[in-house]
């Protein structure tokens, strides 16, 4: 741990990049969970050299990082994993297995629980021993590119457990068709206030069925709620808005 944190240390003299204005539309957007504070400061600066990310968000709890998910297409979700963010109910498998780009950080090939790792669906991993801008922007490419990561020397490991045979696929939630008219205006960015227009119930009513609708898809949050419905094919048809109450996209109530 103390060569990690000498890295990073490191890593905090660099010189940190302006991001320019005119952001590529194809830039990793890097949301960053770590709890220790010199460790984050140090990926903070170390994803400021990359020049393939647009931006870098940072928390200490992964809650929140969760939380600040805007778009699975771009952004991804860099995480030095605590034990309980492992566990099988944890919110990093959820937002992993809604298609949210995951990249465990972890100290080195012995230090980790290799089942409970290689469990969160499609997650890229990296050793942050002797972590540079250089590898790290390299994994960031290739997870933008759609690959998934994984160091030479955890390849035969992983495909050994793979070999034990797959896991068995949820079943698709099943919604009432007035969770499917509600989540189709979650889709559509409405607040709870204006899905209760919409659906001509109280505020605090839309506020109930948002929850259980998100219960249901076992999300965390809106985001990946409506990311889920799209890819899964979940929503209803919407409900024809009242004439004197016009939605806008902009109060989205998250």
């Amino acid at each position: 741990m103390s060569q990690n944190r000498a890295a990073l240390a490191v890593a905090a003299s660099l010189p940190v990049r302006t991001n320019s204005p005119l952001i590529p539309q194809q830039a990793t957007h890097v949301i960053l969970s770590v709890r220790d504070d010199l460790q984050r400061y140090g990926l903070e600066r170390m994803l400021g050299a990359v020049d393939a990310v647009g931006s870098c968000r940072a928390f200490p709890e992964l809650s929140a990082a969760v939380d600040a998910v805007g778009d699975p297409a771009t952004d991804v979700l860099l995480i030095v994993p605590e034990p309980a963010d492992l566990d099988g109910d944890s919110v990093l498998h959820r937002v992993a297995a809604y298609g949210v780009r995951v990249l465990l950080l972890l100290p080195d090939s012995r230090s980790f629980d290799l089942d409970r790792v290689a469990s969160v669906a499609g997650a890229s991993l990296l050793f942050s021993d002797g972590l540079d801008a250089a590898a790290l922007g390299d994994v960031l490419g290739a997870m933008r590119a759609g690959e998934a990561r994984i160091p030479a020397a955890l390849t035969r490991p992983l495909l050994e457990l793979a070999g034990r045979g797959a896991r068995e696929v949820p079943a698709a939630p099943r919604l009432t068709p007035r969770e499917r008219e509600a989540l189709t205006l979650v889709v559509d960015g409405l607040s709870n206030k204006q899905i209760g227009r919409r659906l001509r119930i109280s505020e605090h009513g839309a506020k109930r069925l948002v929850a259980n609708i998100l219960a249901k898809l076992n999300c965390p949050n809106r985001t990946l709620a409506a990311a889920r419905a799209l890819r899964e094919g979940l929503c209803g048809p919407a409900p024809q808005a009242a004439a004197h109450a016009p939605a806008s996209p902009y109060g989205t109530g998250w």
